[in-house]
């Protein structure tokens, strides 16, 4: 029978490569059980090798409150002040008011679409902005600019009533954005600044849809309604050619898990909210606290416990943020931002 090999005995190296497959928040724990262990694990060595897990992030519910997917709980975070005014996904980079004070005021009339980080490790990035007059103008302003400013982009194709939720390309070259009323598909190149309509058919009565990128694809979810209220809930990729594009249907919500995001309001329910990362997408009822999520790497739904007690206005404007832990949780400050 072989000899147990105890922790101390293994390489210091072989120590850092077997503790950086756990997620930043199952870290902290491990950082208490010996001085040698905390040495290690706050060691820029050792944070070189850790990679985003796709569990380990908090959807963001309230000021102090956010859904973790890897405990499965709602957990307190650190207080952040004002909502977000738009964030990315991962890395997520969550841009305030309070951020924007020392960047060139908005041109006139224009609001934040989109926040775009520039590579996946550094803090840089790209704001991307359009205004709400009839040629719906757009701009774009870089942050590792030594004199950022907001720089004119062409004009959409189209005018929109909303310009929906926004998802980059792996590259980070391509932003896609859902246009409502008309229903559309947009891209925009951020390095020429010039904005294309796909020539794909959105799916018939959408409702509530959300974008996110997932293995390089573009993936949607979103209801289907009739007569106003949402009947189901669908995944659909989208495909393409040299020749066309088309969404295909990939997934769809389980009757169970339907039954618990509308809570028993099959006759009366009309919108619920959604937030991703990594694959991970979580939708929210605010009005009844009710949360359910999506896999997409298993293509796995999970109805979650009921979220209580939130004022659902409040719920509403931090819901779709999410933020994920940083090395600097390990250091024993902020979860990032």
């Amino acid at each position: 029978m072989a000899a147990a090999c105890t922790w101390d005995a293994i390489p210091e190296h072989l120590q850092e490569c077997i503790l950086s497959l756990l997620p930043i928040t199952a870290l902290l724990p491990v950082a208490t059980v010996s001085r040698a262990l905390r040495r290690l694990i706050r060691s820029p060595a050792f944070h070189a090798l850790l990679s985003p897990h796709r569990l380990d992030a908090f959807f963001l519910l309230s000021p102090c409150l956010a859904f973790h997917p890897l405990s499965r709980r709602v957990l307190p975070v650190p207080p952040l002040g004002s909502p977000p005014v738009v964030s990315s996904a991962s890395p997520s980079h969550l841009v305030t008011a309070a951020s924007l004070i020392d960047l060139p005021p908005l041109p006139a009339s224009s609001y934040l679409l989109a926040v775009v980080p520039i590579s996946s490790s550094c803090r840089e990035y790209t704001l991307v902005a359009v205004d709400t007059g009839a040629g719906v103008r757009s701009y774009t302003l870089d942050s590792a600019d030594p004199s950022p400013r907001w720089a004119p982009r062409e004009d959409l194709p189209l005018p929109f009533a909303i310009l929906g939720n926004t998802a980059v390309a792996g590259d980070r070259d391509q932003l896609f954005v859902l246009g409502r009323g008309p229903d559309a598909l947009l891209v925009f190149d951020l390095a020429t600044g010039r904005w294309a309509m796909l020539p794909v058919a959105m799916p018939q009565g959408l409702t509530s849809a959300h974008l996110f990128v997932f293995g390089g694809r573009l993936f949607m979810v979103g209801g289907v309604e009739r007569f106003g209220m949402v009947e189901r809930v669908l995944v659909w990729r989208l495909e393409d050619s040299e020749v066309a594009a088309w969404w295909t249907e990939v997934g769809a919500m389980p009757e169970e898990v339907f039954d618990e995001l509308v809570a028993g309001r099959h006759v009366s329910f009309w919108h619920f909210q959604a937030a991703d990362r990594m694959g991970i997408v979580c939708l929210y009822n605010a009005v009844d606290g009710r949360l359910v999520m999506f896999d997409a790497a298993d293509d796995e739904w999970t109805t979650l416990s009921g979220v209580s007690g939130l004022d659902a206005d409040e719920s509403r404007r931090w819901f779709g943020h999410v933020l994920e832990p940083r090395v600097e949780l390990l250091l024993g400050q902020s979860y990032g931002s």
